[in-house]
């Protein structure tokens, strides 16, 4: 007597769903990992604060560090990458505003050394014609208008533009006033005449902060 032998129930490999989900699994993973080096790939190398620096000194190589940053291209414009120049010599350049430790450099954060050259004025002014925070590394626009005994009906003249503070002085010393103070501003290249020196002397110094 001959007995039926059952067929084996054949699985096919590609069928067989742990084998699906490990090739899933492999494909994810390396579509991730593509990814993650893309994203390496996209990052570039700024210049960044190492310390806290204060307006109008000097920039040292010292504060400065290299970092690994991926911002889009807008906002990448405004900051210093590594292989950039700068604009002048470290010597020659001072920081134009406060700033903190973990910033990026803005080409905005550097202006030259107002004391490395042109002329520097000093300026009587009274109580309440400069701003009351006015502080060193400002720039300001000098105006000057009718002083005591002079036309009151004169008008007041800009005389000096975008002019940096290398003094903001401080209370009582000088000016009219117990309030009153002497600010010490680069006049740059601008020529000021004896005549131009009289009408700053003689009349009331405004000055207007301005970025």
């Amino acid at each position: 007597m001959t007995s039926a032998i059952a067929p084996r129930l054949r699985v096919q490999p590609w069928r067989d769903p742990r084998l699906l989900l490990g090739v899933l699994l492999v494909l994810g993973s390396a579509v991730g990992g593509a990814r993650l080096v893309a994203s390496y790939d996209d990052s570039e190398r700024f210049w960044m604060l190492r310390s806290d620096v204060a307006a109008g000194d000097p920039v040292t190589r010292e504060a400065l560090t290299v970092t690994d940053v991926r911002i889009d291209g807008a906002t990448a414009a405004g900051y210093l990458r590594a292989d950039q120049e700068f604009p002048a010599e470290l010597g020659e350049l001072v920081w134009a505003h406060d700033l903190a430790a973990g910033a990026l450099l803005a080409e905005t954060a550097l202006q030259p050394d107002a004391t490395s050259g042109g002329v520097e004025l000093p300026l009587a002014v009274t109580s309440g014609a400069f701003p009351s925070d006015l502080a060193r590394g400002d720039h300001v626009d000098v105006w000057v208008g009718p002083g005591p005994g002079g036309d009151a009906g004169a008008e007041a003249v800009r005389v000096l533009e975008a002019s940096t503070v290398l003094d903001a002085g401080s209370t009582g010393a000088g000016g009219e006033g117990a309030l009153g103070r002497t600010v010490l501003v680069d006049a740059g290249d601008v020529p000021l005449d004896g005549d131009d020196l009289g009408t700053v002397s003689a009349g009331h110094v405004t000055l207007v902060r301005v970025p």
